[in-house]
This record gives structure tokens, sequence and C-alpha cells, in this order.
């Protein structure tokens, strides 16, 4: 028989040599002791909001991470410490970490309660953790925690910690002496004067704000990299020379920091671009030709520092960058539903501070905001050719996702057992629709019943000039930084091209690495809310597609009324205002707030509906205001693409029976789809759409069976999949060639029935 697995232990404590089970209060028990000084590596700043708020003095020094290869004296000096702080300022780390962290950890750094501080000019590896209560003398020491992030304390991660715990007042003596003695005079603090000078300006400024929270703008951290980068080259290494922190000959080895550079570029080239430009940087800190190098002068530092900063964005990316215009910020941490709190907080007017965000209606502006989204329902049911009931949920889904947008990265960890479920909850929605449905000034509609404007839309096409190098890929990468701004309000584009969705080193890289990476991390990130041209063959690679909400907008105001729908819409949008949004968010935030909601609940399709919650706060709405509920508030989500999916393959199978060939064996029909070419009638991605579009479920042996020149896809299934009902027919050749072919009539059922009529 074979041996039993033994259950690997990823988290071991030892407490006083003894096997404990402590939760991560209990280690960090600031009653017993309020004091903790610390040096860790990584700080999670939620780790930091939960665990480290209440201890009356904090003292946390950052340490490195320990790099995988050996490093020279000088290398451990110039390509690791050094150039590891240099890039913590170039990335605003601080600015970073203090944003995120809460209200009540803010007030404790700028009271000196809490502090950070980082060795600039050292690698330090050393991790322990000192405890202490003065008034009782109660110590304990720690040591093995390498980070200071709830994953160092979690089972379900694979990573074994080890962490041991000592009610020992002589081994704490003998490190708390470490600590002051050797490791505090390498180190200086994280968070400069000048970025809690700014913290504490805006705090001031929002002294009659509920729990001031600090949110720098981008002016703002990036003065702070100027100043601080200066500081470090022209202050701090020639002050830890002089002390004898460092060899007199660290100036030398930073002025050949460039020599023999070989490392591998296999990073980024965001990532290569800055340490390129921090090690030359680096380099021309250092006097160039004197025999005995020493640092520049601080004026001549700061010269070079801003010139590099000038160039290391063009002012056409400068340019990109500042069509992002929109910040809605979504902290949970603040949420305080007994005062109003939301969590969600905007930058006030002249951007000096973050207001909360969100506002009770009463029950005659609640019933006016149903009248608004319902003015603009009639809109499109009076003017839009052959609407009914069916289709005008896709406009209304479009509203309630945009409703939704500012918390879904919260309603994906709610709803999601296993992190790959948080694909059923799409950072994406496509409005895939003709020329003249309404799609942009839909658009429009959902920035201004969410955000009082319609000034937040994006053009995709012109994000960068029609001329600009490496156009397509820049595009994306643009889009990609508009959503990691930290703000949750979507990001609203209008227009986005074909290619976008059909090369998957576009649709791939940011839909399906950036839902992977919400599900593998969660945080905020702004979801994208985009529309498209539908021209009857849109298609999408599978991996985006199942990333995605795509709701099809295929038909078109009228021609003979379109001044009439103009005039219309125009005055509507004249009403508009977002009192129902900042009273929803009020809603959604105590949905979330309450353990009972349920946040997995599925429609007759199967599919999650991340959207329930919301419409059950909508139909609330509609009882609040004495409102029958409208036709057009669905049960679920439209389900879109595959309908699409459907009808495109449903009606090559009718008109190309032939060469659908039926495969007895496997009960399996064999197509072959290099004949969907252009000298067929076809366009010249049609191969691929049709590809991309075919549920990998469908075809024999899986993704094989739908690559090549041959697709293969299982008989029964697909004619169930397309509703139509197959007869076989046999056909023997001249020349003793045996053919099965497949006729077929279609089942009067279900979608069948929606495209032909019938029962």
């Amino acid at each position: 028989m074979p041996m039993a697995t033994k259950q690997i232990q990823r988290i071991n404590v030892l407490h006083n040599g003894q096997p404990a089970q402590l939760a991560i209060e209990e280690i960090f028990d600031a009653v017993t002791y309020p004091n903790l000084q610390a040096i860790t590596g990584q700080i999670e700043p939620e780790f930091a909001n939960q665990y480290l708020g209440d201890f009356l003095q904090a003292n946390l020094i950052l340490g490195d991470q320990a790099l995988a290869t050996s490093l020279s004296k000088d290398d451990t000096l110039t390509k690791d410490a050094i150039l590891t702080a240099m890039l913590q300022v170039a990335t605003k780390t601080a600015a970073k970490l203090f944003q995120a962290f809460s209200s009540q950890l803010q007030v404790n750094v700028l009271a000196d309660v809490f502090q950070l501080k980082t060795a600039p000019t050292q690698a330090l590896h050393s991790r322990y953790v000192l405890l202490s209560n003065p008034t009782t003398e109660a110590k304990r020491v720690v040591l093995g925690i390498n980070n200071f992030a709830t994953a160092s304390f979690t089972a379900d991660h694979n990573q074994v910690e080890t962490i041991l715990i000592f009610d020992d007042a002589q081994l704490f003596d003998q490190l708390q002496a470490n600590f002051t003695d050797q490791v505090l005079p390498l180190v200086t603090n994280l968070f400069s004067a000048d970025l809690l000078k700014a913290a504490e300006t805006q705090m001031k400024a929002a002294k009659d704000t509920k729990n001031p929270v600090v949110i720098l703008d981008n002016e703002t951290t990036d003065a702070l990299v100027e100043s601080e980068l200066t500081e470090l080259l022209a202050t701090t290494v020639d002050e830890h020379v002089k002390a004898g922190v460092l060899d007199k000959q660290a100036p030398l080895a930073m002025r050949n920091a460039t020599i023999n550079r070989t490392r591998e570029r296999e990073s980024e080239q965001r990532l290569i671009m800055q340490r390129d430009m921090l090690l030359q940087l680096e380099k021309e800190a250092v006097s160039p030709r004197a025999e005995q190098p020493g640092m520049r002068a601080k004026s001549q530092i700061a010269k070079k520092v801003q010139a590099a900063l000038a160039q290391a964005i063009s002012p056409e990316d400068l340019a990109v960058e500042k069509k992002y215009t929109t910040y809605l910020y979504d902290r949970p941490m603040e949420r305080d539903l007994a005062n109003g709190q939301t969590g969600l907080y905007t930058p006030s007017d002249t951007g000096d501070f973050a207001l909360p965000f969100g506002q009770r209606a009463s029950e005659a502006e609640i019933k006016a905001g149903l009248k608004q989204i319902d003015a603009v329902m009639q809109g499109y049911q009076k003017y839009v050719v052959d609407y009914d009931d069916d289709y005008g949920k896709r406009f209304f889904e479009a509203i309630l996702y945009g409703f939704t947008a500012p918390y879904l990265w919260e309603i994906r960890t709610k709803a999601s057992l296993n992190p790959e479920d948080g694909n059923d909850v799409p950072n994406f929605l496509i409005l895939g629709a003709t020329a003249g449905s309404g799609k942009s000034t839909l658009l429009r509609i959902i920035n201004q019943l969410t955000w009082g404007t319609d000034q937040a839309m994006i053009d995709f096409g012109t994000i960068y000039p029609a001329d600009a190098a490496q156009r397509k890929a820049k595009t994306v990468q643009a889009l990609e930084a508009y959503m990691k701004q930290d703000s949750t309000y979507p990001v609203l584009v209008d227009e986005i091209e074909p290619y976008f969705f059909q090369q998957p080193q576009y649709s791939r890289h940011l839909v399906v690495d950036t839902m992977n990476e919400l599900i593998n991390r969660p945080k905020a990130i702004a979801p994208l809310i985009g529309t498209t041209n539908y021209n009857g063959s849109f298609s999408m690679v599978r991996e985006a597609a199942r990333r995605s909400y795509y709701l099809q907008l295929d038909k078109v105001i009228d021609a003979d009324q379109k001044e009439a729908a103009t005039q219309y819409i125009y005055e509507v949008r004249q009403q508009l205002d977002n009192k129902l949004f900042k009273d929803f968010v009020v809603r959604m935030a105590e949905k979330l707030a309450d353990d009972d909601t349920n946040w997995r609940q599925f429609g007759d399709n199967k599919q999650l509906d991340f959207l329930a919650v919301t419409r059950d706060i909508f139909r609330d709405y509609y009882q609040a205001a004495k409102m029958s509920v409208p036709s057009y508030l669905g049960d679920g989500l439209c389900d879109d693409f595959r309908e699409t999916a459907r009808n495109k393959w449903a009606k090559l199978y009718l008109t190309q029976m032939e060469d659908f060939v039926y495969r007895q064996e496997n009960n399996s029909l064999v197509f072959d789809i290099t004949k969907l070419n252009s000298f067929n009638g076809f366009g010249a991605e049609a191969s691929e759409e049709y590809r991309n579009s075919l549920p990998i479920e469908l075809c024999v042996d899986g993704i094989n069976g739908k690559t090549g020149k041959f697709v293969e896809m299982k008989a029964t299934d697909f004619f169930n999949w397309i509703g139509v009902e197959p007869n076989l027919k046999t056909t023997t050749h001249d020349n003793g060639t045996v053919k099965t072919t497949t006729t077929a009539k279609p089942k009067k059922k279900g979608f069948w029935a929606r495209l032909f009529g019938g029962n």
C-alpha cells in the first residue's frame, strides 16, 4: 500500500520552543506590547492598516530582498542598495504606501508615532521584531517574518514560513542594542520631510471632514521624486562617506556603475528604461575627472535629476497621460456607514484633499433619477428600428454596469470561491454596436448619470496620433495606465478599433493579464467600458471573451427620425444628474458590509450574475418610488457573445452545408476553415473570427479540434448549439469515393425561434 501523504504545515509557529497556534493579532499584541521595533522586507499596506495602527510607538525599517546572485562589494553598493533606494523614490513607493495607509495610520505617521525607515546605502537582510512594554517590562522577540504581509501568516499560499517567538529579555536586549547601535546609523526616513509637509497641509485643509484621507496628486509626487533623488545622491551618500558608514572609494564605485553592465533585458521595457536612467544619474552624481572622485555639488545634481526626469516621458506621452481626468477612489478600510462614509473618495475641486463620495437621496430624488433613466430608455424605444423589450435590456445593462463599476473589484472578492472564479466578474464591458445605434451617446449618458458630466470619454483612435511610432502597442499601454491610477471610476473608451480584439498581443495583454492580476491579487483597478463597431463579424479571442461582458447593440436609430431623435436625446441629457448614483453607492456599500448579502446568484444561462445585487437595489428603488418595475430591467445577464457566435455558425452551416463533412467514426463534422477567404466572399480575418467564436467544448479533442486547416466538431453538440435537426446524406461519386454530408431543418424553439420566428 502506498504511504499516506503527510499534510504539510506551511506556517510553523514555535513559542518558547513549543508549537503554538497564534493568530496575527496575538503575535502583534499592541495591548500587551504597545512598543514595536522591527526590520522587515516589504510592508503590505492592508497588513499595516489592520494590525499596526494600535501601537503607541512603532519604528520599522524596510530591508532589501536578498538577490539570487552574489554581487561584489561595489556592485552591492551601486547595483543593489543605492539603486534599490533610487527605484523606491522614482516609483513613488513612499507616497503610494502613505496613501494606502488608513486615515488612522496616516495620522500616526504625522505624529511621529509610526516611523518607517530604509537603508539606502546598505543591503539590509536582517529580519526581527521586538515587542515591549515599558510599564510592565514585558519583552518579546519574533524571528522568521520576512515581510509584513498577510501571506507570511497564511497557510493557503505556497510558501513555507517558520516563526520563532521568544519571551526572552536577554535576547531582546541584545537585539535592541543591535537595532540601536548597528542599524539605526544606516537608515533614513522613508517618508521625507517634504512628503510629510504636503500630507500635513492636506490634512489641515480637510480639517472639517470626517476621517480626512491624504491622496497626493501627480504634480505633488513628481516634485517629491525630484527633491528626494537629489537629497539621496547629494546629501545621504556624502554623509555616509564622511561618517565612515561607506568606504571612501564608494564614489569611485558609483562613477563606474555603468561599466560592464551585462544584465539580461528580460524585464518590461519600462523597468529597463528606469534602471538605465537611474544608473546613469548615479554615475553623473560623482565628479567625472577628479583623481579622488567625490560627489558633485547639490545644485549640479539637482539639475541632472531634473533633466533626467524630464527625459523620462516624452511630451507626446505626457499629453496622453493627461487625457485621463476622472478619479474615484475606493477605500473599504475607511468605510463608516454609521457616519455616512461609503469608502469612496474624490479629489476636491482644487485637488488639495480628498472628499467623501456618496449621499442618501430623498424619495423624490430617487423617483426623479428613475424617470431620467426611463426618459433615456423611451428615446431608444421610440427611435430605434425594431426595438423590443429584450433589446432594450442591453442599454439598461450598460447603465447598471456603470453604476456598479467602482465596487466591482470588491464584488469579485465576495463572489469568488476560488481565484479562477474572478473571471466571472469581468472588468471589461464591450458594447458592440453598429454605426448610428447611439452607442457613443450611451457612453456619455453613463458618464452623466454617474459623474455628472459627459467629458470623461476617451476616443480610442486619438489617444496617439495616427503617425506615432508603435501606435497600436502604445495605445494599449495607455489604456492599461489609465486603469491602474488607483481610481475605480470606469475608463470610458469610444470606438475601440477591431485589431484590439482580433490580435492576441493587444487584447490578451490588456484583458487577460489585467484580469489575472486582479484575481490573484485583488486591488482597485478601474473597469473599462468601451464601444466598438459591430459589422456582423465581430470576434474576440476566447481568453479575452471569457473575461469580458459583451453587449450587442446592432439596431440603428431610424434615419427618417434622426432630427427628432437628436433633439429628444439632447433635451433628456440636459436634465440628467448623478444624485441617484450617489445614493446607489451608499446602498452598495451597505450590501458589501453585510455578511448576509448573497453575491453568488446565477441566472437562467447558468452564469454568475455579478449584477444581481445591483438589480435588487434598483427593484428597491422602484418600490420606494411607487413605480412599476420596467420591462428593460432583466432577471440576468445577457449572453450576447455566445448568441452572436451561434448566429454566425448557424448561418454558415445553412448556407454551406456541403462543406460540413460527417465523420461517422467520431460522430463529428469536419469543416475546412480556410474556405472562409476573400475569394468566397469573406473578409480577410473571417477564418480567425469563426475560429475564435467556436466554443472549445464543441470541438473534438478540445483546443486541437479548432486549430489548423480543418475544424472538427462534435456533431450532436454542434447541432444542438445552433438549433438545427440534421439529416445525414451519403453521396457515392463516380470514382467510388463516398462523402457523407448533412441536410437540416431549424428547430422552432429557443434561439432559432428568436431568429426566424415560430413557436
